[in-house]
């Protein structure tokens, strides 16, 4: 579960770039920040970038783990974003994720296996993951659920800390948000058992036109259907 629980941050990612809009009263670098976030918002209606994601292991194993791939968005409405993300390793695709409203499906290749799941169960088993199932909250509705401070400014990135209100295995959340686009494209999660976690969008490139056959999902007869 630790393993799909990575693939929701990053898919968290792009959702976290589409909150929805609502009335912002500036007061202070943060609220003009998060209001420029939802100004952006309401014009994304695409994201496809390459993905970077590295896990470092604080906790009894040590070491780190290295995923690189590609992750395509789309927003056709509430309730009915698509997201894919396709990992390789050594030129072999490892790992495929789809989100296609509320469904979640996560392709194993190498041990031909797929797991099955939504994002209400999987928010309903994880507090900081509650904005997966519904991402289109106001700023407020996120104030209330984490503390947020803003951390840096070095001119292209504003870098933002979310702290849960509430118990949560996450110990703190911090996103870079990008000044041109005011997209995070850097998300760092700081785990309770203290592992880090870092997921970086490279290229990215909003609103270009993306088929909905990208979001297709398809596995080979005989894969092994895990439903949690």
């Amino acid at each position: 579960m630790k393993r799909i629980n990575l693939f929701l941050i990053a898919v968290a990612m792009l959702v976290a770039a589409t909150f929805s809009v609502s009335t912002v009263e500036a007061n202070g670098q943060l609220d003009e920040i998060l209001a420029n976030m939802q100004r952006a918002a309401s014009g994304i209606k695409s994201i496809r970038a390459d993905l970077h994601q590295e896990k470092h292991f604080k906790s009894s194993i040590g070491g780190k783990d290295i995923n690189n791939g590609k992750i395509w968005f789309k927003h056709e409405g509430k309730g009915s974003d698509k997201v894919k993300i396709e990992y390789t390793r050594n030129g072999a695709t490892s790992q495929v994720v789809w989100v296609v409203g509320n469904e979640i499906w996560l392709w194993q290749p190498p041990i031909n296996q797929v797991i099955i799941t939504t994002r209400t169960s999987q928010a309903s088993k994880n507090q900081e993951f509650a904005f997966i199932a519904t991402p289109y909250k106001s700023v407020p509705e996120l104030k209330s659920q984490y503390n947020i401070a803003l951390k840096g400014d070095d001119g292209s990135s504003a870098v933002l800390e979310l702290t849960p209100k509430r118990q949560s295995s996450v110990k703190q959340l911090t996103l870079w948000v990008n000044k041109s686009s005011w997209v995070p494209t850097r998300y760092q999660v700081i785990e309770a058992n203290g592992d880090l976690s870092t997921f970086v969008l490279n290229n990215m490139k909003l609103n270009d036109a993306i088929s909905g056959g990208m979001f297709k999902k398809g596995w080979p007869r005989g894969t092994k259907e895990l439903r949690r």
